[in-house]
C-alpha cells in the first residue's frame, strides 16, 4: 500500500463522489419541480401568527400573501371531508362577510385553505366550497407547505371522525384576520356568524 492508500480506495473516492453529485442534482431538481408548482418556504416576518407563503389558487395559479395586500384577509382551515353541516357555515359567513363590507368600501379576501392537500384535488375544492361560499378562495399546496402555513397560522393538525364513520382534519377553530398591510390583527370563534365577523373587521379597523 502505498501514501494514497490501495487502488481500490483510490478507484472508489471518485466513484462515490459522482454517486453523491447524481444523488444531489436528482434531489434538487425533484425539490425544483415542486417548488415550481407548489411555491417555496415561508417564513415569519416577525409576525406571532402568519407570514409569507405561496400557495395555489384554483385556476390562478400561485398566490402570496402580497396579492392580498389592501384587503382584510381572512384565514381558515378545513378539508373537503368535513361535514357540510359543520364547515358549511363557515365557508358561507365569510363569503357573506366580504360582500356586505363590500357594500362599505372595505374589501376582504375570505382564504379557506385545505389541511389536506394529498386528497383534496382542486375540482374536489371547487365542488365543496364554492357552492358553500362562492366569494370563498380555496387553496391548497404541497404537503410539506401546507403542514408550514398551518403552523404558522396555529391551525390544528388533528384528525377526527364524524358520524358516518369518515375521517377528517378538525377544521380550524378560529379564523385569522390579518390586516390590509399583511399583518396579524386578531382572530374571531369561526363559528360566531357573518354579524359578529363583520363587527370583529369593524373594530379591528378602528382600533387601527
Amino acid at each position: 500500500m502505498n501514501k494514497n492508500g490501495s487502488p481500490r480506495a483510490r478507484w472508489n473516492t471518485p466513484r462515490v463522489a459522482l454517486v453523491v453529485l447524481v444523488l444531489a442534482l436528482a434531489l434538487s431538481w425533484s425539490a425544483y419541480r415542486l417548488s415550481n408548482k407548489f411555491g417555496g418556504s415561508i417564513s415569519t416576518q416577525g409576525n406571532e401568527i402568519g407570514g409569507s407563503y405561496r400557495l395555489v389558487a384554483l385556476g390562478e395559479g400561485n398566490v402570496t400573501e402580497g396579492d392580498f395586500i389592501g384587503q382584510w384577509a381572512l384565514v381558515w382551515f378545513f378539508d373537503t371531508h368535513c361535514p357540510k353541516a359543520q364547515c358549511g357555515p363557515v365557508l358561507k359567513t365569510m363569503s357573506d362577510a366580504k360582500k356586505m363590507l363590500a357594500s362599505e368600501g372595505i374589501r376582504v379576501a375570505p382564504l379557506a385553505i385545505t389541511l389536506d392537500p394529498l386528497h383534496d384535488e382542486a375540482e374536489d375544492l371547487k365542488k365543496y366550497a364554492l357552492p358553500l361560499g362562492d366569494h370563498v378562495v380555496p387553496l391548497t399546496g404541497s404537503p410539506s407547505m401546507i403542514d408550514r402555513v398551518a403552523k404558522e397560522f396555529h391551525a390544528p393538525n388533528e384528525m377526527v371522525k364524524g358520524e358516518d364513520g369518515t375521517s377528517y382534519h378538525l377544521p380550524a377553530p378560529r379564523i385569522v384576520i390579518m390586516n390590509p398591510q399583511g399583518r396579524y390583527a386578531g382572530t374571531i370563534d369561526s363559528t360566531l356568524g357573518t354579524e359578529a365577523l363583520v363587527a370583529r373587521i369593524h373594530q379591528l379597523a378602528h382600533r387601527g
